[in-house]
């Protein structure tokens, strides 16, 4: 089963996280696709219905990761999110991150083999989830409204 992700940061790590998930990507464990901002994101989640986590920055352009979250987890409560920010000991952020239902924190700069970790134990998490909702037929809504 193919997990797809969605990498949402306003720093260029497309060439970062696609070398070093090739393997992955390859063999078709794992599909990504980026955004630049919130926006951009929330465009990329209507269109791909199954998108299965979503790595976002805290501090972005136009609609930052907390902004994001809130709003992804209103419509779609099902789908993993795994926030990622530069802010040490921000605590603040963390709580609100994991308050508005963030699955996993990471800071900046991100150690890869412990994002793989942390996807990895994500992914568990998701299947768990899909098992769960496929056994009492939950049919959420997939549109978004302003």
């Amino acid at each position: 089963m193919t997990t797809k992700m969605l990498f949402v940061d306003d720093e260029p790590v497309e060439k970062i996280i696609r070398q070093f998930f090739r393997p992955q990507i390859k063999s078709g464990i794992y599909a990504v696709d980026f955004a630049r901002n919130g926006n951009s994101a929330l465009n990329i989640i209507q269109e791909n219905k199954d998108i299965d986590l979503i790595l976002t920055d805290i501090n972005m352009p136009e609609m930052d990761g907390l902004e994001l979250l809130k709003l992804v987890k209103a419509k779609r409560p099902w789908i993993t999110a795994i926030v990622i920010s530069a802010y040490y000991g921000d605590l603040d952020n963390i709580r609100t991150a994991m308050n508005l239902g963030a699955f996993d924190f990471i800071q900046k700069p991100v150690d890869l083999d412990d994002l793989e970790k942390t996807i990895q134990k994500a992914i568990v998490h998701i299947h768990n989830q899909k098992m769960l909702l496929e056994k009492i037929k939950i049919q959420p809504s997939l549109e978004y409204s302003n």
